[in-house]
């Protein structure tokens, strides 16, 4: 922890390398570079009383805050600015992101034929056929009010709501849900509410099914095993350790048509 205000970015960012770059910010210098000549709405002028943090550094305080557990005052003494100030340009630069990048990072409709043929293809590419997105939820802390803390307590002993997407074969989000509360679980999520529908009722996942080892497979979404299997959705195939390699990698032919039937 710096010592001194400004010490991280004034002294210690310039002088080091590539490695502390990225694991201080979690990205690239020249993806750094991009986002701050794409976010120029985050510029701010000077005034007579102080002078505008340079919109470089906000990019940064806004990553730092992002990528660590710190506190907005431990953030603060690292850049040489008020906790307020911290808080303040996180959630300008949180805004900023999603209206310059949402409509080329999150297609508001991923289930055109077009769309669904690339997803396929990229999945078929690095070894999985027939797969549209990967999904998964993840756990974001909250503190709720103390009358419906109960609903918020998650299985890992804390309250959070839960963020649950949809990944497409680059890592892109294809399709994001949060604020369910931490006591509900993944599955019950998926099954309960848009995504689950839009899969279900899109025609073209059938239409576009292919035959994988003399079964008809419809394109599917895979998950972890926190998931419910169903002809929409593929979970890891329980084994056990001492299965052989073809076992694993290939399971009979009966086995794989219940599964595509059930």
């Amino acid at each position: 922890m710096a010592k001194q205000l400004g010490w991280l970015w004034k002294k210690d960012v310039p002088k080091n390398d590539y490695h502390f770059f990225k694991e201080s910010f979690r990205m690239e210098r020249s993806t750094f570079d991009m986002l701050v000549s794409r976010l120029e709405t985050l510029n701010k002028k000077d005034t007579n009383f102080k002078n505008a943090i340079p919109l470089n550094k906000r990019t940064a305080i806004a990553l730092y805050t992002l990528g660590s557990t710190a506190e907005y005052q431990a953030v603060g003494r690292l850049f040489g600015v008020s906790p307020n100030s911290v808080c303040n340009i996180l959630h300008e630069f949180c805004r900023a992101i999603v209206l310059e990048f949402t409509d080329e990072y999150m297609t508001p409709n991923f289930l055109t034929e077009s769309k669904i043929d690339e997803y396929v293809q990229g999945f078929e590419a690095i070894g999985f056929p027939q797969c549209l997105g990967a999904i998964d939820g993840c756990h974001i802390e909250v503190e709720p009010p103390a009358a419906e803390a109960t609903d918020y307590h998650n299985y890992k002993g804390w309250n959070s709501v839960v963020l649950l997407a949809l990944v497409d074969y680059r890592d892109r989000f294809m399709f994001v849900d949060i604020g369910s509360p931490g006591g509900c679980n993944d599955s019950f999520i998926f099954q309960r509410y848009t995504l689950c529908e839009m899969i279900d009722s899109c025609q073209l996942l059938d239409s576009k099914s292919k035959e994988i080892c003399g079964v008809n497979v419809p394109i599917f979404l895979i998950g972890d095993s926190a998931f419910r299997f169903s002809p929409k959705l593929m979970k890891p195939y329980p084994f056990s350790t001492d299965a052989s390699l073809e076992k694993r990698t290939c399971p009979k032919q009966g086995e794989l048509s219940r599964r595509s039937a059930s």
